[in-house]
């Protein structure tokens, strides 16, 4: 007879806080919520952790547990191995996919660690523990297949594209273009050309076909989105209310009820406002580097990259298209339209070669990105030197 282990209230706590990061995210997750997902009175919280605060940093502890355990057991499997860097590429792409699928709960607790408030010790701490985690998995990793010295920039790669994969268009689709873009960064590890990338030339064409045209917005309505843009980036989802944006806003509660009746339709103009504004944002200040020497133009994406430090809002987009199916639409632009804008600064890395492909941007734009996250909680001047640090290692590798 098989006996099963009764769990602990706390640990039901902890459980109900990973199923509600998973499905409603951890702005909006209040008290009472946790009670009824976990069968527990409200009480039990308080009596178990003291505080709404120590159960989530509590439940943060428990996911970076599960997430080592899980890390370690892909390690053991590397046993006995060859050092080959050409077997590095499947380890990749099954990584990221077994991470996303088969550890989505801890992997949407990572995300959210990832987005907790920046001014909180303890956000801090949580982060931190992440960021140690993942470096030294990456650094056991890298040395199993020749690739130690490139271990931090495989890191940053892995973070972006994890994050990505969390959006599912076409399992099939999204899969076979997660492979490509572990093969493109094979060969830029080892010097070899990219190779072709038909999956995600396919999803890219589709995601431009099917891309919604931005809304022409009156004077009013623009107003509104512009300032459920700007509460997503500063306390992020959960801060949009109707009264919020009214006031953010400069208008009455009655006018901002009438354009956008329900909270989906506030969030739904606030997140166009976010992906249309970082979108500008990046052709705007790629554009104004220019590739006067070496050393001027690392300096002047590391000043890019350092002045953005601190959004949260695409980030917030992207964990909300991840959740919410009604936001599905986001999902194919968000994954397969990303690099446009780093074509500019591929050509400045690489000066006089052709035009790069659509997974070269790709690349590049995600291990950009994965920069940002990573010295979200520096200051502007240290965050500037250890960005330009690893765009001069990036810069030598290509």
């Amino acid at each position: 007879m098989i006996k099963y282990e009764k769990k602990s209230s706390s640990s039901k706590l902890v459980e109900a806080i990973f199923h509600l990061w998973e499905h409603g995210g951890g702005e909006v997750v209040s008290a009472r919520q946790i009670s009824v997902a976990a069968s527990a009175p409200v009480s039990s919280i308080y009596h178990h952790f003291g505080s709404l605060e120590r159960l989530f940093e509590t439940a943060q502890e428990e996911a970076q547990v599960r997430a080592r355990l899980w890390g370690d057991d892909r390690i053991a499997q590397l046993d006995g191995l060859p050092a080959d860097p050409a077997a590095f590429v499947a380890f990749f792409a099954a990584t990221v996919d077994d991470w996303v699928m088969g550890q989505r709960q801890i992997a949407f607790a990572w995300r959210e660690g990832q987005l907790l408030r920046t001014d909180s010790r303890a956000s801090a701490q949580v982060r931190a523990g992440w960021c140690g985690l993942w470096a030294d998995f990456w650094r056991r990793a890298s040395a199993r297949f020749g690739l130690a010295r490139h271990a931090r920039l495989i890191e940053r790669f892995f973070d972006n594209e994890a994050f990505l994969h969390m959006i599912d268009w076409r399992r099939t689709v999204d899969r076979a273009g997660l492979g490509e873009y572990a093969r493109g960064l094979g060969a830029w590890l080892t010097g070899q050309p990219v190779p072709p990338a038909p999956w995600r030339d396919f999803a890219r064409r589709e995601a431009l076909s099917t891309a919604p045209d931005v809304p022409e917005h009156d004077g009013t309505t623009a107003r509104i989105a512009e300032a459920a843009a700007t509460l997503i980036e500063e306390a992020g989802p959960s801060a949009v209310t109707h009264r919020a944006v009214a006031d953010r806003a400069d208008l009455t509660l009655g006018v901002v009820s009438h354009k956008r009746r329900t909270k989906a339709e506030l969030l739904q103009a606030g997140f166009e406002a976010v992906y249309v504004g970082a979108l500008g944002r990046l052709h705007a200040r790629t554009a104004s580097i220019a590739p006067a020497d070496p050393a001027a133009m690392l300096d002047g994406i590391a000043d890019f990259i350092a002045g953005s430090l601190g959004g949260r809002g695409i980030d917030a987009l992207h964990l909300a298209v991840a959740r919410d199916p009604a936001l599905r639409p986001f999902g194919l632009q968000l994954r397969y339209l990303r690099g446009a804008t780093s074509r500019h600064l591929l050509q400045l890395l690489r000066p006089g070669r052709p035009d790069s492909s659509y997974l070269e941007t790709a690349l590049l734009s995600g291990f950009l990105s994965a920069l940002a996250r990573r010295h979200a909680d520096s200051s502007a001047d240290e965050a500037r030197t250890a960005i330009r640090e690893e765009m001069e290692a990036l810069a030598a590798l290509l």
